[in-house]
């Protein structure tokens, strides 16, 4: 059903133009492409999160750019990316930097709206929307290199509101737009805060002040991890595990899964005997565990929360020590001999405590976004097939 006052559209009513990157011999070669140089060469890989990215920027010669016959990009042209795992993806074209022209390569398209009937701004959230990345899913061929083409995009047909309601939708949308870009800025600062912290507080380049306001002193004490702990593995397999048991089951995945039985009660710290990282997680409870999976428990000089930072920051010795081609795997004599810097314990646990409140500030963040794209995400899926209408002044 189409809104009262929509109409049904498609890119050749609305006039939209469609213009594709060069390809074959007029195709940028290696000795085309310039550190500095006259244009710059947009892929996939300069399209992220709805906005255009230029920190993988290319460029090529104006040789090249001048010989070239097609894909110039112009202001407010919508990029879409029309093959590869970001296949789907879209941002509008602002020419911030007006000292480069701009080409795209034949995995983007333009996407040039007519102005006169239509607001760039709503339909690149139209392009974004549910509505139409489901069609974009269902419409890719190819399984090795996802793609859509031309001809298929020009098949699209979706419920169009006159532009002065266009506009009004852009408006509400951009708020959510920039709600969003805040936090995720934010989020990336805190987590950027925690990096900082982390190299600081665990090399002891920054000493903390005790529980009478002196800042601590004294040289840390190295030891090996097998020395100040027990390493064990577990003995269950990944199918003694499901999604509705009463104790958490650890293996190598990230995915949380459970178990009817537990083989451990006490605080760990918790590593993937097997992957391409060895990210650690901390817990303390009862967990059942994988068998190529190690629980580091026992600790008495540690404070665990400190142990678990310190592992997760120095963790470059599990990818050192790995051994593998296809999957990496740790022995145990890999954790044993682990060195480690240990301050007191009570220099420990303080350390512990900032990055603990560091974690809490990125998981509130990290949240606060997650509920935010859900609910831009419902609000383009009332607002761009307009079963909810804007008043238009």
């Amino acid at each position: 059903m189409v809104p009262n006052g929509w109409a049904l559209q498609d890119f050749n009513s609305l006039k939209t133009a469609t213009i594709d990157g060069d390809r074959g011999k007029n195709y940028p070669k290696k000795e085309d492409y310039l550190q500095i140089g006259y244009a710059l060469f947009l892929g996939a890989d300069n399209i992220e999160n709805g906005a255009l990215s230029l920190e993988k920027t290319t460029f090529i010669s104006k040789e090249k750019h001048e010989s070239m016959r097609k894909g110039i990009v112009q202001e407010k042209d919508i990029l879409l990316v029309m093959r590869g795992n970001g296949t789907g993806r879209s941002c509008i074209y602002e020419n911030k930097d007006k000292s480069y022209a701009a080409r795209i390569n034949s995995g983007l398209v333009i996407i040039r709206a007519n102005s006169a009937h239509t607001d760039v701004q709503f339909f690149q959230q139209l392009i974004l929307s549910p509505v139409i990345q489901k069609q974009f899913g269902s419409f890719m061929f190819g399984s090795a290199q996802p793609q859509l083409t031309i001809q298929l995009l020009k098949s699209l047909r979706f419920p169009f509101p006159p532009l002065a309601e266009q506009q009004k939708i852009a408006q509400i949308l951009s708020t959510w737009d920039k709600a969003i870009t805040t936090t995720e800025q934010l989020l990336a600062n805190s987590q950027q805060q925690k990096k900082a912290l982390m190299q600081q507080l665990l090399t002891g380049k920054k000493r903390l002040l005790d529980g009478c306001g002196v800042r601590f002193s004294g040289k840390w004490r190295e030891s090996l991890l097998g020395d100040v702990s027990r390493i064990t593995t577990g003995s269950s397999n990944r199918q003694d595990s499901h999604m509705n048991g009463a104790y958490t089951f650890f293996d190598r995945s990230e995915d949380i899964r459970t178990s009817d039985t537990y083989l451990f009660d006490c605080e760990a710290v918790i590593v993937p005997g097997e992957g391409q990282d060895f990210i650690p997680k901390y817990f303390e409870g009862k967990f059942d565990l994988h068998q190529r999976t190690y629980a580091i428990i026992d600790f008495p000089e540690c404070h665990g929360k400190f142990l678990f930072y310190a592992i997760h920051y120095f963790r470059s010795h599990f990818l050192y020590q790995a051994v593998g081609s296809t999957v990496k795997s740790l022995r145990l004599p890999m954790f044993q001999k682990m060195k480690l810097s240990l301050p007191a314990l009570e220099e420990q646990q303080k350390i512990a405590d900032v990055l603990s409140n560091s974690d809490k500030e990125i998981t509130t963040f990290q949240q606060k976004l997650n509920a935010l794209k859900q609910e831009k995400k419902a609000l383009m899926q009332q607002l761009l097939t307009g079963k909810r209408r804007v008043k238009v002044n």
